[in-house]
């Protein structure tokens, strides 16, 4: 007889950093995790604060680089990311006062992104077991 499974935790992952130069660790991955995370049936959201909200803007050009003979075309490309992870029904949510610090309008931002408001903070934190703040 199989035991039964215990649900899994939710987790929301608040990622605040992003854009601070190559030698710090940039949080992208962050964004591929709570899509696998999500494969894996475990309950997960994205709150994008700071300047991460960046990889929510629309129309991104990703360029390849190349250093002598070497191209780089395998550059990260945040807003497919995140269209992926809203495409696994992974909740998504913008944090408003930093849409409104960078110029940031709904339009700017792929669709399916939620804005949070500051009033709505403690119940988007209370509706998940963990929360992760990158």
């Amino acid at each position: 007889m199989r035991t039964p499974r215990r649900p899994s935790k939710t987790s929301l992952a608040i990622i605040e950093r992003a854009y601070r130069g190559s030698l710090e660790e940039q949080y992208g991955h962050i964004v591929w995790l709570t899509r696998i995370m999500k494969g894996m049936s475990a309950p997960t959201a994205l709150l994008l604060k700071g300047d991460t909200l960046m990889f929510a803007k629309r129309g991104q050009l990703v360029r390849p680089l190349r250093i002598g003979d070497l191209d780089i075309d395998v550059l990260s490309n945040y807003e497919a990311g995140l269209v992926d992870v809203l495409a696994a029904q992974v909740p998504v949510y913008a944090w408003h006062a930093d849409m409104l610090r960078l110029g940031l309008t709904q339009a700017d931002l792929v669709d399916g992104i939620e804005p949070i408001h500051a009033a709505g903070m403690p119940a988007l934190l209370n509706r998940y077991d963990c929360i992760w703040y990158w």
